[in-house]
């Protein structure tokens, strides 16, 4: 299931509780007043091995000032994590909220922060000369092992342009004797939330206008119609890399891994994990190593190496003892990086691990040209041009207005169709003017007229046009009836394929806080058999939101792994904002 903030915020207390139990006598002492507490926010995928030498940084017995340090590692976005501190700059919150040291996936990040902190008092951050980099992954484009072959991987230079030919050309794989693997299909995440999305974007753009060194926002202009061919490539967005993999593991266990997708945007670490059968999820799972592994191609025309680098937030909340502690942490941490290189990572001069090898799925020391961190002046003008130029979606929002939407939510004073109605309203906000929306309600008694369980409220259109229809439908909604879950997601799914674009994501968003009521269709292994039977080339993926504590949270995941979409967890009703915003990434 995709993470929303209670997803990750699940992660987190598992992890810590782990933690606890142990190192309950170091615990202790820090309740006591007598270790020093070093919180430690970092992305996700290097948190096991931060957890790991925390542990053993707290087993060492190295002390600061006389005391004890404990370091607690905990799992934040990136983006997220730069607006959060540039916000306490404005505003600082207190010492047990924050962060002493940030460990994001990549400087841009920092220097993000910097920029937004630039003029305002209370939090600097003197540079990224001051954060080392703990550990490097370079960003990849992952395919499918056979598909690398017939590009020439492992001893043939394959670079974004050559991606981009392949994009480009009407018969697919079949220009490269493969017809059966149907068109070129890519998954990469949005750049305007994922570091992997980003750097991919920059990459992409430097090797377009000729080099790191040629990439400027004046340069830009000129490649706007090669990013959007290759953009037209991508099956959906998305903020977290997690959907892309859980669906290739899906397709693999199903013998059709080589349908479901060609390449992925994803760092090198990433591609190693996967090939282990270590599934980033939430929390990651290990399973069986998948049949049809990945290939890191390395981008012979040049890519970002996502540095991950430690800052020590320098703000009024820090002590200088925990300074200090961080500080002797992250140089504990350089002295003991086998720990990062034997997970997949490499060192900061790109010195490889054991792991690093052709077999399994990457290559000890590839060649390619290295793209320096732009600058945040330039960073903007690649998300800009990405965010002109992706590709654009036909959206159903289909929406459960049985009775139990009537039930209110905590404290709020506000009912769960009341909130639903305010997340959806955030549809139109945040899709472009040529992006279309649509819009259908669904309970036991909507239809009742013409026998169906659903009502086409607003049709497809444009957003410029249909924005204010779409709005005042979604603010006429009220609550009636029981669940018809599967004969909705059967029509909502057979209607976007019917009026499929094949220049356009096509997709339907489900938000549903309840269980199939509907015995006219209560077969749910014949829903999913049939959302699989979709045309790779015609797949409509459902993007399904299980909202309130009653929602069917199992079910609404298998059909959306069914139909290679992804499920956000909503049960917590307050967190639907956050939750559609996450989904809207996907667009």
């Amino acid at each position: 299931m995709a993470a929303g903030r209670s997803g990750r915020a699940a992660l987190i207390l598992a992890g810590l509780a782990a933690l606890l139990v142990a190192t309950g006598a170091v615990v202790l002492l820090v309740a006591q007043g007598r270790c020093t507490d070093v919180p430690l926010w970092s992305s996700d995928e290097k948190y096991a091995e931060l957890q790991e030498l925390a542990k053993r940084y707290r087993e060492s017995d190295r002390e600061i000032d006389g005391r004890c340090v404990s370091v607690n590692v905990s799992i934040h976005g990136s983006r997220a994590t730069s607006d959060e501190l540039a916000e306490a700059a404005a505003a600082p919150w207190g010492a047990d909220d924050q962060p002493v040291v940030w460990t994001p996936s990549s400087s841009i990040w920092i220097e993000r922060l910097r920029a937004a902190v630039k003029e305002r008092p209370g939090l600097r951050v003197r540079g990224v000369s001051t954060a080392p980099s703990l550990a490097t992954s370079p960003v990849v484009i992952a395919m499918p092992r056979p598909m690398a072959e017939a590009l020439g991987w492992p001893n043939t230079p394959v670079g974004w342009r050559d991606i981009l030919s392949l994009a480009r050309d009407p018969r697919g794989w079949g220009a490269r004797g493969h017809p059966e693997w149907g068109r070129f299909k890519l998954g990469k995440t949005n750049p305007e939330e994922s570091t992997t999305g980003l750097l991919s974007t920059i990459s992409t753009a430097a090797a377009l206008v000729g080099g790191g060194e040629a990439l400027t926002p004046q340069a830009l202009p000129k490649i706007a119609g090669d990013m959007r061919a290759l953009e037209q490539a991508a099956i959906h967005y998305g903020r977290y890399v997690e959907t892309f993999i859980g669906n290739l593991y899906q397709a693999d266990q199903e013998g059709t891994a080589l349908a479901y997708i060609s390449a992925i945007a994803l760092e090198e670490k990433v591609v190693l994990d996967y090939n282990r059968g270590i599934i980033l999820d939430n929390p990651p799972r290990r399973d069986a190593p998948p049949r049809q592994k990945l290939a890191a191609i390395f981008p012979s025309d040049g890519t970002i190496v996502s540095d991950n680098p430690a800052l020590i937030v320098d703000a009024a909340w820090v002590t200088d003892t925990q300074r200090a502690a961080a500080t002797d942490f992250i140089q504990y941490i350089q002295e003991n990086n086998q720990v990062l290189l034997d997970a997949g990572f490499r060192g900061g001069e790109g010195d490889p691990g054991q792991i690093h090898r052709p077999e399994n799925g990457t290559l000890t020391r590839p060649e390619y040209r290295l793209v320096r961190t732009p600058d945040i002046r330039t960073t903007e003008a690649v998300r800009q041009l990405w965010a002109q130029n992706r590709r654009r979606a036909n959206v159903l929002l289909v929406i459960d207005v049985s009775g139990s939407m009537s039930k209110p939510v905590g404290d709020t004073g506000r009912t769960r169709l009341e909130l639903a109605k305010g997340a959806a309203g955030l549809i139109p906000q945040r899709l472009a003017a040529d992006d279309r929306i649509a819009l259908w309600e669904f309970s036991s008694e909507v239809g009742r007229d013409d026998a169906r369980p659903w009502r086409d409220l607003v049709r497809l259109g444009p957003v410029a046009a249909t924005a204010a229809d779409f709005g005042g439908k979604i603010g006429a909604l009220q609550p009636i009836g029981g669940t018809a879950l599967y004969a909705t997601v059967r029509a909502a799914v057979g209607a976007t394929g019917d009026r499929y674009d094949p220049t356009r994501i096509n997709a339907v968003i489900l938000l549903s806080d309840g269980r199939n009521e509907y015995p006219a269709d209560d077969d749910l292994g014949r829903l999913v058999d049939d959302l699989r039977q979709a045309g790779p080339d015609r797949t409509v993926p459902v993007f399904t939101i299980a909202y309130g504590e009653e929602a069917d949270a199992k079910t609404l995941t298998d059909i959306s792994r069914a139909s290679r979409g992804s499920s956000y967890n909503a049960t917590d009703a307050v967190s639907i904002n956050d939750i559609m915003l996450d989904v809207l990434s996907n667009f």
